[in-house]
Parts: C-alpha cells; structure tokens; sequence
C-alpha cells in the first residue's frame, strides 16, 4: 500500500485532475457550441423581423442565398467546437500517458531493485 503511493506523487495527482477537467469539460464545450450553431436560426429570424418584416421562412423564399448562408453559419460554429472538444481530449489523453508512462517506469524501476 505504502508502495502505491510512493509511486503516484503530488504531481501525478496535480497532472490527473487537469486531465480529469479537460475530459469533463469536453463534451460541456462541444454541447455549448452545438447550441451556439443552432442559435444562428435564431440570428436570422431576428434579422427577417427587424429587416424585411417577415418570418424566417420568408426571407428563405425571398433570397435563397440565405438558406446557404446559415448552414455555412451553423458549419463553422460546429467546427469550432469540434476543434476545442477535440484539443481538450488530446489534452486529456496526453497528460494521462504521461502520468501513466511515469508510473510504469517507476513500477519498473523498483521491481529491478527488488531483483
């Protein structure tokens, strides 16, 4: 027992609760941003009332070329979440294989000792 913890120090546990945020924090982000790219429906309705009078769907007959423009919206908003969501697992997982690759080379380490 006593062991076990010689082998996972303060720093260990400093770096395993960083990667414990940014695993938890991941999809929170990524949920964030799905929500932010379907809010640019919302933008347009705004913008169809203030602007033109009308609804959303009319504004999409009287310019087609705004239907393109909130899908290339909700794209990059997407996109942008999928990238923090993706550098936060990478964050996650590399800052685990770090902790664990210590440990394995400390465990190592102690068994040729023992030997």
């Amino acid at each position: 027992m006593n062991e076990n913890n010689d082998l996972f120090s303060k720093k260990h546990a400093t770096l395993w609760r960083i990667s414990m945020w940014a695993s938890g924090l991941a999809p929170t982000v990524l949920f964030i941003y799905i929500l932010l790219a379907f809010g640019q429906i919302f933008q347009y309705n705004i913008l169809a009332h203030n602007q033109y009078e009308t609804d959303l769907i009319g504004l999409f007959s009287r310019s087609p070329l705004y239907i393109l423009d909130v899908l290339l919206q909700m794209a990059r908003e997407f996109l942008q979440g999928a990238f923090y969501y993706l550098v936060l697992k990478g964050i996650s997982l590399g800052l685990d294989m770090i902790v664990e690759t210590n440990i394995n080379y400390r465990e190592k380490g102690t068994e040729g000792d023992a030997e």
